[in-house]
């Protein structure tokens, strides 16, 4: 008995040890684990640590991805993009003690002093003043975001747009924003219709207090500051913060002779994931059905809704152009819908509704709160206006049998 309870002792005393064991090793075990996790957070921040710069071109199709790393704050791309994007036939040579950067590409040499903003192009003594001066990054010379904003289009003629929130760089023909000749075929007359307006119609409300009627009446008049100074003509169906019925926007556009209707709006759900801008264009035969009524007052109605619908082309043509330039501003594509839209049935004239995102969403909130968006929204509307009527120019141009 003496033997088993010295084994039983014995046991028990193995068991005692071991559990003291596991309790004196649990800080290690829970220590080594902090560890890795932040070792691999550590290596989760390198890697969100380089992001990329997409250029993309007029259409908004990618022309080339390039991984980029962030200093101070800044974007910085390294010198073989300039082969990705500039010239594949583009040479280097890097004077690593006096910090000097020699590119040659489309028959022109660049040079660059590292933490020198200034940059000299020969032949011609041509230099430019970069806003960020290119840097050092592990021993390697980076070109900042700048270099090729400002050399694109010295280079390759082009004209270059650059969205810093997407890391997101457009590359277009350099005409693409010049002003619309105005003894083209097509002088058109722009409608912009800034919705709701006055004390009894406010539009939806933004968790900030920030109201749709003012957004939109703000957007209208950026966009009609814009549109004037590239030679478009633009009217507006309210310039102060007034109700107009109905009747009253159609009259506006009537009395102007409009040839292109664009209403501006905001969005609103239950849901705060809801969020992002939509385009819709009036189609009879859209998503929804008008619940019956009375026959006199259906039959009116469609009448007024078929005669817009003979525009239908046209609204898709000018709602294209408008998803093509605002696709550049978003993280996802914009949807265009088409629905029988009441608001444009008496607007005879190529018709849109713009909703420019929903002030129930957070991100869209921030986002039409900021008056610099507001900018950006107004210059994109204002590309599209241009592809529009480029786009009928272009048709309504003689051909040579014609001539």
């Amino acid at each position: 008995m003496t033997t088993t309870r010295t084994t039983n002792s014995t046991v028990y005393t193995e068991e005692v040890q071991e559990r003291c064991v596991s309790r004196d090793t649990l800080p290690v075990k829970i220590g080594a684990l902090f560890l890795c996790l932040l070792v691999f957070a550590t290596a989760s921040r390198g890697v969100a640590q380089f992001p990329t710069v997409r250029f993309i071109d007029a259409n908004g199709k990618t022309v080339a991805e390039v991984q980029a790393q962030y200093q101070n704050e800044q974007v910085y791309l390294p010198v073989d993009a300039v082969k990705q994007v500039i010239d594949p036939e583009t040479t280097h040579q890097y004077n690593h003690p006096r910090q000097r950067l020699t590119l040659k590409t489309k028959d022109r040499q660049i040079r660059l002093q590292i933490g020198k903003p200034t940059v000299s192009i020969d032949p011609g003594a041509e230099t430019v003043t970069l806003a960020t001066p290119p840097v050092i990054i592990a021993q390697q010379p980076m070109l900042p975001i700048d270099f090729f904003t400002q050399l694109l289009p010295i280079l390759n003629d082009v004209e270059v747009i650059y969205n810093s929130s997407l890391n997101r760089l457009q590359i277009r023909p350099k005409d693409a924003l010049s002003s619309v000749e105005t003894s083209g075929p097509q002088d058109l007359v722009i409608i912009v219709d800034p919705g709701h307006g006055g004390p009894d119609d406010r539009g939806c409300a933004g968790s900030t207090g920030i109201l749709e009627k003012d957004i939109v009446l703000a957007l209208a008049k950026q966009l009609q500051w814009t549109s004037e100074q590239h030679g478009l003509q633009l009217h507006l169906t309210r310039e102060t913060d007034t109700k107009k019925t109905h009747f009253q926007r159609i009259q506006v556009a009537k009395q102007n002779r409009g040839q292109l209707f664009l209403s501006l709006h905001c969005n609103t759900s239950f849901s705060p994931y809801q969020k992002g801008i939509r385009i819709y264009v009036n189609n009879p035969k859209g998503q929804l059905r008008f619940p019956s009524t009375t026959k006199p007052a259906l039959t009116g109605q469609r009448l007024k809704i078929l005669a817009q619908a003979d525009y239908l082309k046209q609204s898709k043509d000018f709602a294209y152009a408008l998803q093509t330039e605002l696709n550049f501003l978003t993280e996802t594509p914009i949807q265009i819908i088409d629905l029988p839209l009441i608001p444009l049935s008496d607007a005879y004239m190529p018709a849109v509704v713009l909703e420019l995102g929903y002030l129930s969403n957070v991100e869209d909130l921030e986002k039409l709160s900021n008056s610099e968006y507001i900018v950006n929204i107004g210059q994109a509307i204002t590309r599209a206006l241009q592809r529009y009527i480029s786009s009928i120019n272009q048709n309504a141009s003689p051909t040579v049998s014609e001539q």
